[in-house]
């Protein structure tokens, strides 16, 4: 399954627009499972994330902070073309 997930600090400013682009990767590639971790201070140094929000792509860290949107539709369309190949 292809997964986006996003990991935000719990209340944090930034949680609204990673809601907001979330939604919107959600309506261009309906076939990726999309979630956001609200995370406490303690639970995102548990993890190993040093700034937040971090993106997390099938896995694998691809951003810290809070990216542009089309630029984050190019790196899961590069996990399509991987995953065919």
């Amino acid at each position: 399954m292809r997964q986006v997930d996003f990991y935000v600090h719990d209340d944090c400013l930034s949680q609204q627009s990673v809601l907001l682009l979330a939604r919107e990767l959600q309506q261009h590639c309906p076939a990726w499972h999309i979630a956001i971790y609200p995370l406490l201070e303690h639970e995102a140094n548990a993890l190993g994330f040093q700034i937040l929000p971090t993106i997390v792509i099938n896995g694998n860290t691809v951003a810290a902070g809070v990216p542009k949107k089309d630029w984050l539709l190019e790196r899961m369309k590069e996990c399509e073309r991987a995953d065919r190949q």
